[in-house]
Order: C-alpha cells, then sequence, then structure tokens
C-alpha cells in the first residue's frame, strides 16, 4: 500500500510542477517579449535622438557662420546660387553658410598720413631729376624707379607740393605750354605719373604709381606700393586698366582680404563695368582670383541676401560660382583709384 500511496504523491508532485510550468512560461515569453519591444523602441528613441542632435549642430553651425559675417575673403552657397557670373540677381530663401572674414577697409579709403619730416632744406632740381626718372620709364627699368622716388631729393621734391593738386612737369608741351604729348609729372605725396597729355591734363595711355613711404613708424598703412596702368581721360583714370597692391605683410590682419589686383574698367576714376581681381590674406602664400560687375564706383551685388551684419555678396570666385566675396553696403562707395591727386577728382 505504502508503495501505491508514493506513486501516487510522485504523480501528484508531477503534476503540480506540470501546471506551473505551464503558467509560468507564458509569464517568461511575455517577459521576453515585453523586454525586446523595449529595447527596439529605446534604440529607435535613440536613433532620432542622435539625428536631432547632428541636425542642431549642424543648424548652430549655420547660425555660427551668418552671425560671424563674412573675407573675406569664402562662402558655399545652395545649388539655387548664381551658376555663372553674367547671372542677375536672385532671391534666396534659405540663408547659406557665409565666410568669416571680411574685405579691407583698404585701397578703398585713402589711409596714407601725410609726413611729418621736413625736407625744406634739401635740394633737388625738379627738371633734372624727372629727365633722370623718364629714361628709367622709358626703359621699363622698375627697380631704377623705386630707387630714384625714395632718395631724399626726390621725396623733398614731392614734399614741396604738399597740400596742393598741382604738379611738376617735364615733357612734350603745346603752343600754349600746356602738357601734351608724352612726358612726367610729380605730385605730392610722392606720386608719379608717366604717359600721354592732352592740354595740360592726363589722356591717353600712362602709369600712375604711388609710393606709400613713411618716414616714422606705420601701424596703420598696410600698403607700400600702388600703380595704375591704363587708359586716361580728363586727368583720370578712364577706360581699361590695371591696378596693383604691394603690402607690408607684418600689418595684415587676420580674417580679412586684401585686393591686390584689379583688371576692367574705370570712369571718371571710379570701377565701371566687368573686373577680375585678386585678394591675397594674411599668412598665405596663394592668391584667391574673383569675377566682379561695377556701375559708377559701386560693385553690383550677385545676390539679393545679406548675413547678419549687413554684408552683401560682390565679387564671385573665379573658379567656383557658388563661393562669394562680401562687402558692408556703405563701404561699397566711391571704389576707384584711391589716393589719387587729381584737379579733376571730387
Amino acid at each position: 500500500m505504502k508503495k501505491i500511496f508514493d506513486e501516487d504523491d510522485d504523480d501528484f508532485q508531477n503534476f503540480d510542477k506540470a501546471k506551473i510550468i505551464v503558467s509560468v512560461i507564458p509569464v517568461v515569453l511575455i517577459i521576453l517579449i515585453l523586454a525586446v519591444m523595449l529595447i527596439v523602441n529605446n534604440r529607435k528613441k535613440t536613433d532620432r535622438n542622435t539625428d536631432d542632435v547632428q541636425q542642431s549642430i549642424l543648424d548652430y553651425a549655420d547660425e555660427g557662420n551668418q552671425s560671424e559675417g563674412l573675407e573675406s575673403n569664402s562662402v558655399q552657397t545652395g545649388s539655387d546660387a548664381v551658376k555663372n557670373d553674367k547671372q542677375e540677381v536672385q532671391t534666396e530663401e534659405t540663408p547659406s553658410p557665409l565666410p568669416k572674414a571680411t574685405l579691407s577697409p583698404t585701397p578703398y579709403k585713402e589711409v596714407m598720413k601725410q609726413t611729418t619730416v621736413d625736407y625744406s632744406k634739401i635740394k633737388f632740381d625738379k627738371d633734372e631729376q624727372l629727365k633722370e626718372m623718364m629714361t628709367y620709364w622709358e626703359d621699363s627699368n622698375q627697380k631704377a624707379l623705386d630707387d630714384l622716388a625714395n632718395l631724399d631729393r626726390f621725396k623733398a621734391m614731392s614734399w614741396k607740393l604738399k597740400g596742393t593738386k598741382e604738379c611738376y612737369y617735364y615733357g612734350e608741351v603745346n603752343a600754349s605750354g600746356q602738357a601734351d604729348g608724352t612726358g612726367i609729372a610729380v605730385y605730392a605725396d610722392n606720386q608719379y605719373y608717366y604717359g600721354s597729355w592732352k592740354n595740360g591734363e592726363r589722356s591717353g595711355t600712362g602709369t600712375f604709381i604711388h609710393y606709400h613711404f613713411h618716414d616714422t613708424a606705420n601701424t596703420t598703412d598696410v600698403y607700400t606700393y600702388h600703380q595704375y596702368t591704363g587708359s586716361w581721360a580728363n586727368d583720370l583714370p578712364d577706360g581699361e586698366g590695371s591696378e596693383h597692391y604691394d603690402f607690408d605683410k607684418d600689418l595684415l590682419k587676420d580674417d580679412q582680404r586684401y585686393t591686390s589686383n584689379r583688371i576692367g574698367s574705370y570712369s571718371a576714376g571710379l570701377v565701371h563695368g566687368e573686373f577680375y581681381l585678386t585678394t591675397i590674406e594674411a599668412g598665405k602664400e596663394d592668391m584667391m582670383e574673383w569675377e566682379a560687375q561695377a556701375e559708377h564706383g559701386s560693385w553690383i551685388y550677385r545676390l539679393d541676401k545679406k548675413d547678419g551684419k549687413g554684408n552683401r555678396p560682390v565679387f564671385v570666385d573665379y573658379n567656383d560660382p557658388n563661393d562669394f566675396f562680401w562687402m558692408l553696403p556703405k563701404d561699397n562707395v566711391n571704389i576707384g583709384v584711391p589716393c589719387l591727386i587729381s584737379k579733376n577728382k571730387n
């Protein structure tokens, strides 16, 4: 009997175990399924959060670029930006990343300060000196021209004219004694001109040079040399011409671009027409090339947009039509050959 009861107890226990297993397994499965779903949902949520963070970073970068302004000197725009250098102004609703550097205030502003050195006791012979310089100009000997202009007797000749728009002239004249034909002249501020004249004014083809000599410490004028070569009328650059600038590279500011060459068309001394330009930056050897259009001394804006500081695009990268050079509208006026001394200059 005991054996029978033992077997019954075993059967009963086995039955209870089976019943427990049957009851527990579904619960375990449900827990596992919920755990898997929770993991999947968390992963999806993490992915969404990651995407949101990445987008926020991109949005912040865009906002940061816009708040910093330009030159400087480079900007990448959207695909609906200017497609070529001839395209008319377009409107973009979505702001694009903007460059960080800004256009230098020079050469458009005349920052050259008059020397305080007294050259009144330095003797000079204007006719002989201009004749001497003219021979080197005819031979295109730039090194000799630079050396002569830096001599005290030449500086004294120019210094004698300070505060005036007059010049000392040597060359061909007409029946009235006015400069007419080919001749050379010196003006105040170490400025020289060699080329064609008509009735006492620069007219035809000629070259203007402005030497930025500083007899005392200089901390503001980044330019050492400025030259314009091309057409003239009414004593002002007029027609096709080119400008070139040399710099004191120790004075160049970071995050700014400086115009080193301009080739294009001028009217009454101001930029007017199509231009090819190059710019340089502090600490960089490579120049950037640009294309631009001007009208009566102002660059034509390439897009109907501006950054947070009000800068607008004026130049187009010569090698990338979606890259622009920006400047403030207040600086985009009366742009022409700077510092030029002329009786006909406003």
